[in-house]
């Protein structure tokens, strides 16, 4: 019974995330209300409350479960082995282009990296930071498989080095989510001819 009713749960809080979701990009984020949210999952306002505290919480659990997709494929891909370190980084960019945009738009992006903007104080902003370091950490564990593997130096630090691929990743995710016209493609392309240098100057 309680298995049942945990997964009942869970496809109540999906029921109200995609109806959302669907709603903030039909209707707009502000403009869309927990009443019609509800109303949508079939839902009284009361029972939504029991899942969500607010229009934001819905937003953070979209983009979490979306990072945490995209986390777990990452860890896959750099687990594989590659014949150098700029080639297995060219295959995680493109797992990062590809399960961050599967069921979160980039309007939805764009209203999720604003929230952090506009209050930066804010729990919204917390988790979606807290987020954020796990993505720039992973990163850090590529460069040290890969010198583990022989393809970066081993004097090289890192950290540093991965906190930098991680900050160029997320500069273009940020230009991909302004842009209605640029590729997945073209902002992986973009990525690939700026981290080149990099790896030139610390591949064994």
């Amino acid at each position: 019974m309680t298995g049942l009713r945990a997964r009942k749960k869970e496809a109540t809080s999906r029921r109200i995330i995609a109806e959302a979701c669907r709603m903030f990009q039909d209707e707009g984020y502000e403009d869309t209300r927990i009443e019609d949210v509800a109303a949508a999952a079939e839902l009284s306002v009361a029972t939504f409350y029991n899942y969500f505290r607010s229009k934001a919480d819905i937003l953070l659990s979209s983009v979490t479960e979306e990072t945490e997709k995209v986390l777990e494929q990452a860890d896959r891909c750099i687990a594989m082995p590659y014949p150098d370190a700029a080639t297995g980084f060219d295959a995680l960019s493109l797992v990062y282009w590809t399960y961050s945009f599967t069921s979160t738009s980039r309007q939805m992006w764009r209203i999720a990296v604003s929230q952090t903007m506009l209050d930066p104080q804010s729990e919204f902003c917390r988790r979606y930071v807290a987020l954020d370091e796990r993505l720039s950490n992973q990163v850090c564990n590529f460069v040290r498989t890969m010198q583990a593997a022989g393809h970066i130096r081993p004097e090289i630090d890192p950290d540093p080095v991965g906190a930098l691929l991680f900050n160029n990743v997320n500069m273009n995710f940020l230009a991909y989510i302004r842009s209605d016209t640029l590729t997945a493609t073209e902002v992986r392309d973009a990525v690939h001819i700026q981290s080149a240098p990099v790896f030139s100057l610390i591949a064994s």
